[in-house]
């Protein structure tokens, strides 16, 4: 198998017995964007896991953002985050009280058990 190498240079393709292969390590914003999404998931299964929840359990999840670039992230991929974590209700605030903050996506949010 033979993989073109990409025209960057900081990226030399690599050569081995078996083919070429080069990787290219540009980030696009809908790469960025999905990993932004990835890691709210992660802060939102920490958080269920500090509050005491079931692996199985539904939740209703409200969050808020300051950030442009979180939030177009949370909203764009808003399906994947609510399979995820098994949240029925998903809601964007504007203001409020939220049980988790001061995380690195800068990102607000609380979490409530569902039936």
């Amino acid at each position: 198998t033979r993989v073109a190498p990409l025209p960057d240079r900081r990226n030399p393709p690599r050569r081995r017995p078996e083919g070429t292969l080069a990787l290219d390590l540009n980030i696009t914003e809908s790469l960025r964007s999905r990993g932004l999404a990835r890691e709210f998931v992660r802060l939102v299964q920490e958080a269920r896991k500090i509050d005491g929840l079931d692996v199985s359990d539904r939740i209703a999840l409200t969050w808020r953002t300051n950030d442009p670039e979180v939030s177009a992230a949370l909203r764009e991929h808003q399906e994947l985050i609510a399979a995820e974590v098994l949240a029925v209700d998903y809601l964007e605030a504007i203001g409020g009280e939220f049980a988790h903050t001061g995380n690195d996506l800068g990102c607000d949010f609380t979490l409530v058990r569902r039936q």
